[in-house]
């Protein structure tokens, strides 16, 4: 049954690909319809939850520290999340989202549901990039593909509706993406590493995450430029990048050595090891709970701290933890990539559930529907978490199955595709914890549609040549991305 539905789906699939305009006029329409259809829908959400639950923007923890952050910046100038003075400096967070949300509240007063109308123009912008990284990789056919997928994902719209830096992240990280992809094509225009230089400096202000891929991009793009431009002609472009990267996170790097006397670009690398990927070698280790190997990871550093170092300022105490987090992390590299391996898994597979933006617990909402005890919960609440869940599912299904078609029939694989895969796996592995879900996803889902849109391309013209016959070939081949070298 279970195959015969697959099979079913993939008819479907089949037919909907098949049904798609060829024309650019047409597709150019059909975009246009695409992002008018998901603004509406994600504006109607809005409304829904500002009905039904108000406080929804406040997803989280993180969410009031972002608002708290933006409050204190726009009200006393300072960057702290404190509620009173004195208003220590924030050791954690970096300003590029609570910038963004004072800005905000600095033009239309502390509204958090005007954010969320700036998040909504953020995911129009993220859907015009994945759209133009697809036509430059392959076709604007496969680039509307791309955009319809992205349009529904659950994981998208999700955090399009909270203060979170999911959105503004993927859509600054998407569009430094889509201009490092045409430094490759077009090395000598100096506006591409400029911009791509600027943009992941600004991801990174954004969430650290992307520290590193400012020193790893531009060794690979050179790699990639300098067979068929010479290594004078790539060695420009990439030191634009990587100097323009350097000064900008570099002046982060001066504040808070002045501010805290530490040279970190930000203490949460240090928490992360130690609360995360630590912690999740001592939970397996010894077959504990997170919450408790967290604990026994606590009492395992203090005690190994030196008497002068126990009263040590959270500067100190940080980067002693994150010291010895790698020390754990070498003594068990094995868990340790068992581990990261199950957060990859739990990030790409986690189906988000709306029920928690509506005000109920979706953790609880989970262990309860596998204990089987579902009187706990009214009928509204199953009503809006089994729905999602579906949804979310179904959502997997056919976009993970366009990325193992892409992945088993597309060869070979040209430069500009091997870098988007390339982010992908350093967004998986560098977001790889224990407490993985699906919100770490949210920023390759662009990359991840595009590749499943190519997917059903590629195989839809090996299973049914006869319905694209009057359609222009695909560009898979290693010159697809050359093809605006004219400028060069």
């Amino acid at each position: 049954m279970f195959t015969h539905s697959i099979a079913y789906m993939n008819s479907l699939l089949t037919t909907a690909v098949c049904s798609l305009p060829n024309t650019h006029t047409q597709i150019r329409r059909w975009l246009l319809v695409t992002i008018v259809l998901s603004v509406v829908g994600k504006l109607a959400l809005s409304f829904l939850l500002m009905i039904v639950h108000s406080e929804s923007v406040f997803e989280s923890s993180d969410s009031l520290e972002y608002h708290q952050l933006a409050s204190n910046l726009l009200q006393h100038g300072t960057f702290s999340r404190g509620t009173e003075p004195p208003y220590e400096p924030e050791l954690l967070r970096t300003p590029g989202y609570p910038l963004l949300l004072a800005g905000i509240y600095g033009i239309f007063g502390i509204r958090p549901a005007m954010v969320i109308c700036v998040q909504l123009a953020l995911t129009v912008a993220t859907i015009l990039a994945a759209f133009q990284i697809a036509a430059r990789l392959f076709d604007e056919r496969v680039a509307l593909l791309a955009a319809m997928l992205l349009a529904v994902d659950p994981v998208s719209i999700y955090y399009s509706q909270v203060l979170l830096t999911e959105t503004f992240f993927t859509t600054v990280f998407t569009v430094s993406l889509l201009l490092l992809l045409r430094t490759l094509t077009q090395p000598t225009r100096w506006l591409w590493p400029v911009g791509a230089g600027i943009g992941f400096a600004l991801a990174t202000y954004i969430r650290p995450t992307t520290y590193y891929l400012g020193g790893l991009l531009p060794i690979i793009v050179f790699c990639m430029i300098c067979p068929t431009h010479g290594w004078q002609r790539a060695a420009k472009p990439v030191l634009v990048f990587f100097l323009l990267y350097a000064v900008l996170i570099g002046g982060w790097h001066v504040h808070t050595y002045r501010e805290t006397g530490s040279m970190e670009f930000s203490q949460i690398k240090n928490q992360y090891l130690f609360i995360a990927k630590a912690a999740a070698i001592v939970a397996n280790r010894d077959s504990v709970p997170l919450d408790e190997a967290q604990r026994r990871l606590s009492n395992e550093h203090f005690s190994s701290l030196p008497i002068d170092l126990r009263g040590a300022s959270p500067v100190q105490m940080f980067e002693s933890q994150g010291k010895y987090a790698i020390r754990v992390i070498l003594d068990h590299p094995i868990l340790f990539l068992w581990t990261s391996f199950r957060g990859v898994f739990a990030s790409l597979l986690g189906p988000s559930n709306m029920a928690h933006l509506f005000g109920f617990n979706n953790v609880a909402l989970r262990d309860a529907f596998l204990k089987g005890a579902l009187s706990g919960f009214s009928i509204s609440a199953w009503t809006i978490t089994i729905s999602s869940w579906i949804y979310a599912i179904m959502f997997l299904l056919i976009l993970y199955s366009g990325v193992i078609l892409f992945a088993t029939q597309v060869r070979p694989l040209d430069r500009g595709t091997v870098l988007l895969i390339f982010t992908i796996l350093y967004i998986l592995v560098s977001s790889s914890g224990p407490e993985a879900y699906s919100r770490f996803r949210a920023p390759i889902m662009p990359a991840l549609c595009v590749l499943s849109a190519a997917g059903f391309f590629h195989s839809l013209r090996m299973i049914r040549p006869s319905n694209l016959t009057a359609w222009p070939e695909i560009q898979l081949s290693p010159a697809t991305l050359n093809k605006s070298t004219e400028s060069t």
